[in-house]
């Protein structure tokens, strides 16, 4: 399941020499399915339909795959419910076969992994202008995913050693590097809404070993420090890059917020959603473009996630969407709440610390998202499940500091499973 999270996420075989062009992915996929159904009878049952946080992003997929009977654009739906089927399927099989915490780091590292995969491919193909990997990248998509990684990079190196600690805050400055190159606007917004998340609730454990709390004082210090290191970086910055940059200092004379052009988002924003109030149903998977076009657009796709739910999948494909990010934050914040107690666990305050990261990469993802057509993103359906994953299986106690722990093992069935 780690590889497959890595082949969609990461993309890895859409760039890598040797092996790209190969049908991995599928390869992946039906490997997993098969072992998964195996392997079956030795799992701890588990009801994914029953758990808050994987309710909507279930409801919200299979909704996607129904929306083939609404669609104005039949062709080019049935062209996408393939990619809606295997993250439906993917994401069951993720909830069910993650049984201990052990298991959601397992996981964890697939993310990383991923972020590993995207910002080498960025750095290693860059040649000039706006990085990008291939053709088969955007690089707006690229920056949406490393920011959505990003915290989870660093928060997985406080748990482990000095020398991997270290590998992981090497890996998280190239993931910045290749958010700027890609010269992204909505990516470098949605970084820097990650980075002061990351200042005001810092990823760390105190001596005692609760999860670090928000520290207003060093807060100051920290500001200061990224103002520094930010001059550093943008003096070393490409010109091309820093011009493209630049513009977000004069947003209200970007074409994008030109009010008369019709290929500014401002314009098409607008459109997009009087087109989804004349139809509440909404338009189908994947008929964004069509319904642009035939409402006198340039067959433009939404260029925001939000959008892009309501016109294809209707009010209620917005409610849903909208439904992920809100009942994810607050189920994981229940998680956070636990390690901030005095005497936890070792355990309980990792899966804190985790869920901390998981909470501050979907801000991240929810920030660039609205820049983007990312409401079908693998990137987000995977941090979903762990999520639902995590909070299935998180410790809901403490115990004295000097009381004995289970590291990891069996998880217990619980009410909803």
């Amino acid at each position: 399941m780690a590889i497959l999270v890595i082949v969609m996420v990461g993309k890895v075989t859409e760039w890598l020499p040797g092996i790209s062009g190969l049908p991995l992915a599928k390869v992946a996929f039906l490997f997993v399915v098969a072992y998964t159904a195996r392997e079956w009878h030795k799992l701890a049952p588990v009801r994914v339909r029953s758990l808050r946080v994987a309710k909507p992003a279930l409801a919200f997929l299979v909704l996607s795959i129904l929306s083939v009977f609404f669609s104005i654009y039949k062709s080019n739906t049935l062209s996408m419910i393939e990619s809606s089927i295997i993250m439906l399927i993917t994401f069951v099989m993720l909830v069910k076969i993650t049984q201990t915490l052990r298991d959601v780091e397992r996981m964890l590292l697939a993310l990383i992994g991923s972020a590993v995969s995207l910002s080498a491919g960025v750095l290693f193909n860059y040649s000039g202008g706006q990085a990008h990997i291939n053709d088969n990248f955007d690089p707006n998509d690229i920056a949406y995913a490393l920011d959505s990684l990003l915290p989870i990079v660093l928060g997985f190196a406080v748990t482990h050693s000095r020398y991997r600690k270290w590998l992981a805050y090497g890996l998280a400055l190239s993931m910045i590097l290749a958010i700027l190159l890609t010269g992204s606007r909505g990516g470098v917004i949605g970084l820097g809404v990650v980075l002061l998340a990351l200042i005001a609730f810092p990823l760390k454990l105190s001596k005692s070993g609760e999860l670090g709390g928000f520290a207003p004082g060093g807060m100051i210090v920290k500001l200061a420090l990224l103002a520094m290191l930010g001059g550093v970086v943008w003096g070393n910055l490409p010109a091309f890059t820093k011009l493209r940059l630049a513009t977000l200092e004069d947003l209200q004379h970007d074409y994008n917020a030109d009010p008369h052009l019709n290929a500014s988002r401002n314009v098409l924003w607008r459109r997009d959603i009087e087109l989804s109030l004349k139809r509440p149903i909404g338009y189908g998977l994947g008929s964004a473009p069509a319904a642009d076009g035939l409402a006198g657009g340039q067959f433009r796709t939404a260029h925001n996630s939000f959008v892009q739910a309501v016109l294809e999948l209707g009010i209620l494909g917005l409610v849903l969407f909208v439904s992920i990010y809100v009942l994810a934050w607050k189920e994981l914040g229940k998680i956070v709440r636990r390690g901030r107690q005095r005497s936890v666990d070792p355990e309980t305050a990792r899966a804190a610390l985790y869920a901390r990261a998981l909470r501050v990469g979907l801000a991240g993802n929810a920030v660039a998202g609205f820049f983007l057509s990312q409401a079908y993103s693998y990137c987000l359906f995977m941090i979903v499940a762990i999520s639902a994953a995590l909070v299935r299986i998180a410790p809901t106690g403490s115990v004295a500091s000097d009381s004995p722990v289970r590291l990891s093992g069996p998880v217990r069935p619980r009410a909803d499973a």
